[in-house]
């Protein structure tokens, strides 16, 4: 339950075809005892295409652990085409993916679906060197990292997904929510927690994002 503060905004043009914005933000807990500073760096070329660098810092009390860290964007609910180059076809976690052979697959947003009984979190791919959302005209954006990256797809808000409790109560989104995670924690089993080699721990992370708009 985080809301988001700017801080800071500093826009400059680099050159005649080129533009950069450094936006600083933070992102705090309902008992201000919490927060994750933010810095992104945005770099525009003529073409559309933008270079995100994203420093993320977490400040006051935190948990051991958490379960992911990274970017969410919502999507035009008309890109529902998925592609990506990493683990597949099935969904796997940091502590799931032996099985999942690195390929290049494509899907949809709603073949992506895990019919959990009790709505959850699903669908994650791990070790992806891009991924691309797009719709069925050939109009979409690509991601690429300069490091693995996870990413999932949903035709839900995090909020209704989080809040449902039966199937029922999901809802679907205006918009497509897709999860960038730079580092996710595993899932455990019944028995087990999630070992601590799979979790992601508290600390500063720095990730640089491409986003690559085409038209095939």
């Amino acid at each position: 339950r985080l809301s988001y503060k700017p801080d800071r905004l500093i826009i400059s043009a680099v050159s005649q075809n080129l533009v950069s914005l450094d936006i600083w933000d933070h992102a705090e807990g309902i008992n201000y005892e919490t927060a994750f500073d933010n810095h992104y760096k945005y770099t525009i070329d003529g073409k559309g295409k933008i270079t995100l660098e994203h420093d993320v810092i977490p400040q006051g009390l935190m948990p051991a652990w958490l379960p992911r860290i990274g970017l969410q964007l919502i999507l035009n609910p008309d890109m529902n085409q998925v592609a990506w180059y990493g683990r597949g076809p099935f969904e796997n976690y940091p502590d799931r993916k032996t099985g999942a052979k690195i390929g290049i697959y494509k899907s949809t947003v709603q073949n992506m679906r895990e019919n959990y009984l009790v709505p959850q979190d699903y669908g994650l791919r791990t070790d992806n060197r891009w991924m691309r959302m797009e719709t069925a005209d050939g109009i979409g954006l690509e991601f690429r990292g300069n490091q693995l990256f996870n990413f999932n797809v949903q035709p839900y808000s995090t909020d209704n997904l989080t809040r449902s409790r039966y199937p029922y109560q999901l809802l679907d989104y205006n918009g497509i929510t897709l999860n960038l995670d730079y580092a996710t924690s595993g899932v455990g089993c019944t028995a087990i927690s999630v070992l601590n080699q799979y979790r992601v721990l508290p600390g500063k992370y720095s990730f640089t994002l491409q986003i690559i708009p085409y038209n095939r």
